[in-house]
């Protein structure tokens, strides 16, 4: 199939950008595309016009802020990869963009644009919540800083406003004492994950836990997390403790039931991949890595 016909803009500046989303005309912003234009293609996304990130300058960073990296919205995945792969803590991030499609996805994808897209499978919205990080957002009233955990609302649908766009995404850098871990389990390498599982753990000299976040993909309309329960931290992780942390994101679970999987293999596959999870994390808090 083809696209329906649409206007195709390309603003120099972010001003720019904002005047044509302004004009009310049922736009869709193009980053990197591997999400939109096969939606494109298939006619489930009809816009009257395309506007293009490719020429506004400024996007297209990577800045060490000190306690975060803060990524450009023109960003690609791959290259975001390759600035965290090695870093401290962020194991769970590079492991988890391995994932993200193939190799010609992750170096056209942007990371801003997986986010604002939304997919309720995808690995980067996931993580974002997982590290606890936010999306810088900007309209027509300015700039506003958006938490992960408030910014998805619904399969594909995000608290970004029709007439505002994702400039940045922020990643906290993870504490000293802090491991993280990803798993994903998928039909076959490269497709959309049936579930994904992420968790961040911080612990101290004695190996007590401290703090985490633990979160999955595919099960739900959104990515789900849970941070530890406050009443284990000071604990070592037990199969106990790790078992009711993970029991906690039962409630949040509303797995689909489609040809890929059922609902009932996809719970099963929080579960498994959860603990897993969690164990790992907690090794590479400990210094442990593979």
């Amino acid at each position: 199939m083809k696209p329906v016909p649409f206007d195709y803009v390309l603003p120099e500046t972010l001003d720019e950008l904002l005047e044509v989303l302004a004009l009310g005309n049922n736009a869709k912003i193009l980053a990197g595309g591997q999400s939109l234009v096969p939606m494109l293609n298939m006619r489930l996304a009809r816009p009257d016009m395309l506007i293009s990130l490719r020429r506004i300058p400024g996007l297209e960073g990577i800045e060490d802020e000190g306690q975060s990296l803060r990524v450009g919205a023109m960003v690609v995945q791959e290259r975001f990869r390759r600035a965290v792969s090695g870093r401290e803590g962020f194991d769970a991030l590079s492991v988890g963009m391995e994932h993200i499609g193939h190799p010609q996805t992750r170096s056209t994808g942007t990371v801003a644009g997986s986010i604002a897209h939304a997919d309720p499978s995808s690995e980067l919205p996931l993580l974002l919540q997982v590290y606890r990080g936010s999306a810088t957002i900007m309209g027509p009233s300015g700039l506003r800083n958006v938490e992960a955990r408030d910014l998805f609302l619904f399969p594909y649908t995000t608290l970004i406003e029709p007439q505002e766009v994702v400039v940045s995404t922020s990643w906290p850098k993870p504490l000293r004492g802090t491991g993280s871990a990803f798993m994903e389990i998928s039909r076959r390498r490269g497709d959309f994950a049936l579930v994904a599982v992420a968790c961040q753990i911080r612990i101290n000299g004695e190996r007590c836990l401290e703090d985490g976040v633990l979160g999955a993909a595919g099960v739900a309309g959104t990515p789900i997390s849970v941070e530890l329960p406050s009443h284990f931290k000071g604990q070592t992780l037990s199969e106990d403790v790790a078992q009711y942390w993970i029991q906690s994101l039962d409630p949040l679970l509303d797995p689909p039931n489609d040809l890929e999987a059922s609902s009932g293999l996809r719970r099963h596959l929080v579960h498994q991949l959860g603990y897993q999870t969690v164990v790992e994390a907690e090794r590479r808090a400990g210094g442990n890595k593979r």
